[in-house]
C-alpha cells in the first residue's frame, strides 16, 4: 500500500489514549503501588496458596488441592497447561499491558470500540457508547468485590459481536479468524456464565440475521455464515479444551449436579438427586421487579446494602442530637443497611446509566434498523431472567428446560445483557441522528414520543416512591438491635428505625431528581442539535460528557480510592498467621485443622496457612456438600466425621481473652487405618445414615454395589501397619505390613475422575467408604501403595488444544495476508 490513512487512524488513537486516560484516573492509586482490597481475590488467594507454595518448590501447578474440604480438585482455582501458541498470550496486548485493574476497563473500552467501528459507527460516537458499557455500575461493583474473571469475560463479549457481526457483512476471512481468537479468549476467562450469557445474545442477533436473509433469498450466505460462525466458535472452543473438559468432568461430581435428599418418610432409605442446582438456592439473588428501575434511578431501593450513608445523614444526625460524637454517628450511619430490596445482600445496583435509558428508548423509536427488533426482544428476555423467583412461572420453565441454564445462579447476573444492548442502540441511534437524518422533522417528533414513554417511566417511578413503605425483609432484626441499643426503649428505637426509613427515601428522590437532570440535558442536546441550535460536533461531545459523567459519578459511590490499599496493610489483615496458627504450625505432620472461629464451610482464610476441613468454594464436590448438610453443620458436629477428615487441632475462640485458641483433639484418626469390620449398606442415603452413630476407627461403611470390590474377610490382623510415606497432592505413597488380608481407610476425599491406586505398581479399585473417603483392599504382606491422580479429561486434550491454537494464529496470518493483497491490488487500480 502507498499511502497509510494516517487521518482515518487519528481518531482510532485518540479514542485509545482517552480510554486509558480515564481508567488510569478512575484507578489511580493502582499507579501508587497500591493494590484492591477484594473480597473474592482475598478468598482466592486462601483457596490457592497450596497450590502457589506447590509450584514455587516444583515448578508447576498441582492438579489436586489439598486444603480446601478435605481436598478437591484445582480446576477452578488455577489451572495451566504447557500450550507454547496458546492465544492468551493475545489477552495482554488487549489490555495494552496496563496494570489491574486499569487493564480491565481499558479491555471492556476498546472492545466495545472494535464493535461499533465493525458497525461503521462514527469513532466519537464509538467512545462514548464505550464509556457507557464499562462503567456500568455493575462493572465498578464486581471488580471492587473481586469478580476478575467475570469482568475479563464481559470485556470480549462486545470484540466477539463484532467479530461474528463481519461474517454476516461477508468479510469471512476477517470474521472467521477474530470470533476463532475472541471465543478463545472469553471462554479463557473462565467465567462460564457469562460465555452461557453470550450464547443468548449472539442466538438472537442470528436469529435478527437469518430472517433478513430469508426476505433477501440469499440462502449461499446464510448456509456460509452459520457454517462459519460455528467452525470459528468451536475452533475457539477448541483452544480451551482442557478447561472445557476438565470443568465438564468435574461439574458431574458437584452441587451443581445435584445433592443428596434423604428420605425420611420411606423406610427403605432411597435417595433422590436433584439434576444441577437447587431452584432455592440458584434463584437466591434475583432482582426485585420494581428493583428494575435502578437501570434508570439507581437508588431505588437504597444502594448497597452498607456504605451509602454518611455524616449527613438522618439517622447520624439524630444520634448526634442523642449526644452520640460526630465521627461515630458517621461510622454507625455507614454500617446501616440502605439497601431494603428482596436479595440477601448486594454490593450497589445495576444502573446503565440515565442518558443510555434515554436513548435505548430513542432507539427503540427512531431507529430504522431491523436490528432494534432482536435487541429489544432480547433485552426484555434478559430482565424478566433477572427476576428469577420474582417471575417463578416464566423462570422456573427455564431452569428446567433450558439447557444447562440449571448450573448458574444469581439471575441478577443477565443484567449485563442490558449492560451491552443499552450502548449498542446508543451508538447507533446516535449514527443515525447525526450522519443519516433526512427530515429533522421526523426525528423531533421521535423525540417527543421518547420523552413521552420516559416521563411515563418517571411518573411511575414517582408513584413508587409515595407508595413504598422502605421496609426491608431483614428489618425485625434491625429494630430488635435498636431496641437492645436505646435498653429497651422503645420511643428512642423508633426515632432511629424512622430516621433510617427517611434517609432510603431520601437516597430515591436525590437520585431521582439527578436521573430527571440527566435526561434533561440529553434531551436537550438532541432538540438543539435538531433546531440547528448545536453543531452535530458539539452535540456529540455533549453526549460523552453526560455518558462519562452520568456513569462514572455513580460508580465512585461503589469504588473508589478507599478500596485501595497498601498490599503489607492487606497481607497483615488477612493472612498473617496468629499465636494459634504458629502453634499448630509446630507440628510438621499430615493433618487437618477445623476453625470454629470463622464460618467454616464459608472461610478460605483458614486453607491458606492448614489442610482444613472448611474452606471456601462455589462448586463442591457434592458428596462435600452432602457430609457437611448431614453431618457437620449439625449441632453438635459429628465428632466421629471430624476424627476419620483427620482433624486433629480445632481453633477456638477463647471468650476470656476474645483471641483464638486450639484445641487437640486426641482422637483424630490420622492419614490412614486398618479397620475390622466393613458395614454394608444399600445405596447413600443408607451410608449417610449410618455415619450418624458409627466409630470409623473400628467399622468402614460401603455400599453394597462395591461388596465384590471388598476381599477382607472380617480376620483383622492387630499388629498391621499403614503409614503415609509422602504426600505431594497429585501423588500419595503409603506403606503396609499385615499378616492377613485387610481393608484400610484413607483420610483422602473419593474422587473416581482421575485418581487412580496401585499397590505394588499394579493397579487395584479405589472403592468410595464413609460416603467420603477411599478404601482399598490390602493383600496380606509388605506392600507400597501409591494413588495417583492423573485425570483423562486434563491429559488426554493438551495437544488437541495447542493444534486449535495454532490455526487460530494461521487463520489470522491468512487474513492479514489477504489484506495485504487486497491493499496491493486496490494500490494497482
Amino acid at each position: 500500500m502507498k499511502n497509510v490513512h494516517w487521518k482515518q487512524l487519528l481518531p482510532h488513537v485518540i479514542a485509545i489514549v482517552i480510554f486509558v486516560i480515564i481508567a488510569v484516573l478512575f484507578a489511580k492509586p493502582t499507579l501508587e503501588g497500591k493494590v484492591l482490597q477484594q473480597s473474592d481475590v482475598i478468598h482466592w488467594r486462601g483457596m490457592a496458596q497450596d497450590l502457589i507454595q506447590y509450584k514455587d518448590t516444583h515448578g508447576k501447578y498441582p492438579l489436586w488441592n489439598n486444603n480446601l474440604f478435605g481436598g478437591m480438585p484445582a480446576y477452578q482455582i488455577i489451572l495451566t497447561a504447557a500450550n507454547p501458541v496458546s492465544v492468551v498470550y493475545a489477552h495482554p496486548l488487549f489490555m495494552l499491558f496496563l496494570p489491574k485493574p486499569i487493564g480491565f476497563f481499558f479491555l471492556l473500552c476498546i472492545s466495545f470500540y472494535f464493535l461499533s467501528q465493525v458497525l461503521r459507527i462514527n469513532p466519537w460516537i464509538g467512545i462514548g457508547g464505550s464509556i457507557g458499557y464499562a462503567y456500568a455500575s455493575f462493572s465498578a461493583i464486581i471488580v471492587a468485590a473481586g469478580h476478575d474473571t467475570q469482568m475479563l469475560a464481559l470485556g470480549y463479549v462486545p470484540a466477539l459481536m463484532g467479530a461474528i457481526w463481519l461474517i454476516y457483512q461477508k468479510k469471512y476471512w476477517w470474521g472467521t479468524a477474530l470470533t476463532a481468537l475472541f471465543s478463545a479468549l472469553l471462554i479463557a476467562q473462565n467465567h462460564l456464565q457469562i460465555a452461557y450469557y453470550f450464547i443468548i445474545i449472539a442466538g438472537f442477533m442470528t436469529i435478527g440475521f437469518i430472517i433478513q436473509w430469508l426476505k433477501a433469498k440469499d440462502y449461499q450466505h446464510l448456509v456460509k455464515a452459520l457454517v462459519l460462525t460455528l467452525i470459528a466458535g468451536a475452533i475457539g472452543a477448541t483452544c480451551n479444551l482442557v478447561s472445557l473438559a476438565t470443568t465438564n468432568d468435574y461439574s458431574k461430581a458437584t452441587m451443581r449436579n445435584g445433592t443428596l435428599n434423604l428420605d425420611t418418610t420411606n423406610h427403605a432409605n432411597t435417595t433422590r438427586k436433584n439434576s444441577g442446582l437447587p431452584i432455592d438456592y440458584a434463584f437466591n439473588w434475583s432482582y426485585g421487579r420494581a428493583e428494575s428501575f435502578t437501570l434508570l434511578i439507581p437508588d431505588v431501593y437504597g444502594g448497597a446494602s452498607n456504605g451509602e450513608l454518611n455524616g449527613d445523614s438522618h439517622i447520624a444526625k439524630i444520634l448526634q442530637q442523642k449526644g452520640v460524637p460526630d465521627d461515630q454517628a458517621a461510622q454507625f450511619a455507614e454500617s446501616m443497611p440502605s439497601y431494603w430490596g428482596s436479595q440477601p445482600f448486594t454490593s450497589g445496583p445495576v444502573y446503565l446509566g440515565a442518558v443510555l435509558c434515554l436513548l435505548f428508548i430513542f432507539g427503540m423509536v427512531y431507529l430504522k434498523t431491523p436490528h432494534k427488533w432482536w435487541i429489544l426482544a432480547l433485552t426484555i428476555v434478559a430482565l424478566l431472567m433477572s427476576w428469577g423467583k420474582n417471575l417463578m412461572f416464566f423462570n422456573e420453565f427455564l431452569f428446567n428446560h433450558l439447557p444447562l441454564y440449571n448450573k448458574f445462579r444469581v439471575p441478577t447476573m443477565t443484567l449485563v445483557i442490558p449492560q451491552f444492548t443499552f450502548p449498542l442502540v446508543a451508538v447507533m441511534v446516535l449514527q443515525q441522528l447525526f450522519f443519516d437524518t433526512k427530515d429533522k422533522l421526523l426525528a423531533i417528533l421521535a423525540l417527543k414520543k421518547t420523552l413521552i414513554i420516559t416521563g411515563a417511566f418517571f411518573v411511575l417511578a414517582i408513584l413508587l416512591y409515595f407508595s413504598f413503605d422502605y421496609a426491608a425483609p431483614a428489618d425485625a432484626n434491625l429494630k430488635t438491635y435498636f431496641n437492645q441499643l436505646t435498653q429497651g426503649n422503645a420511643i428512642e428505637s423508633n426515632s432511629i428505625y424512622n430516621a433510617l426509613i427517611a434517609d432510603r427515601r431520601s437516597l430515591f428522590a436525590t437520585d431521582l431528581i439527578r436521573s430527571i437532570i440527566f435526561v434533561i440535558l440529553a434531551a436537550a442536546s438532541i432538540f438543539f442539535y435538531l433546531k440547528n441550535k448545536l453543531k452535530a460536533t458539539y452535540a456529540i461531545a455533549a453526549f460523552v460528557v453526560l455518558i462519562a459523567a452520568d456513569n462514572i459519578s455513580i460508580d465512585r459511590r461503589y469504588f473508589s480510592d478507599k478500596n485501595f490499599q497498601d498490599e503489607d496493610t492487606i497481607d497483615d489483615t488477612y493472612f498473617k498467621s496468629t499465636a494459634a496458627d504458629l502453634q499448630i504450625m509446630k507440628d510438621t505432620s499430615y493433618y487437618r485443622v477445623l476453625n470454629l472461629t470463622q464460618d467454616v464451610f464459608n472461610d478460605a482464610l483458614t486453607s491458606y496457612h492448614f489442610h482444613s476441613v472448611g474452606g471456601y468454594h462455589p462448586a463442591k464436590l457434592s458428596i462435600v456438600e452432602d457430609l457437611l448438610n448431614f453431618q457437620l453443620r449439625k449441632q453438635p458436629m459429628n465428632m466421629q466425621v471430624l476424627n476419620m477428615l483427620n482433624t486433629k487441632y480445632i481453633i477456638v475462640n477463647n471468650p476470656a481473652t476474645n483471641k483464638p485458641e486450639v484445641q487437640l483433639n486426641p482422637n483424630a484418626l490420622g492419614p490412614c487405618w486398618f479397620i475390622k469390620t466393613v458395614q454394608f449398606v444399600n445405596g447413600p442415603a443408607a451410608v449417610m445414615k449410618a455415619l450418624d452413630h458409627f466409630t470409623p476407627k473400628d467399622t468402614a461403611i460401603v455400599e453394597l454395589a462395591d461388596q465384590s470390590l471388598v476381599t477382607y474377610t472380617g480376620t483383622a490382623d492387630s499388629t498391621a501397619t499403614i503409614h503415609l510415606v509422602k504426600n505431594d497432592n497429585d501423588i500419595l505413597h503409603y506403606t503396609s505390613n499385615s499378616n492377613t488380608n485387610g481393608f484400610a481407610v484413607f483420610s483422602e476425599i473419593y474422587y473416581n475422575r482421575g485418581w487412580k491406586a496401585y499397590i505394588d505398581g499394579k493397579e487395584t479399585p479405589i472403592i468410595q467408604t464413609n460416603y467420603v473417603l477411599r478404601g482399598l483392599s490390602i493383600p496380606a504382606g509388605k506392600h507400597d501403595i501409591v494413588f495417583e491422580f492423573k485425570p483423562a479429561s486434563y491429559y488426554n486434550n493438551i495437544k488437541i488444544a495447542i493444534g486449535a491454537s495454532a490455526l487460530v494464529w494461521l487463520l489470522l496470518i491468512g487474513a492479514i495476508v489477504g489484506s495485504f493483497k487486497q491493499g496491493k491490488q486496490n494500490d494497482a487500480a
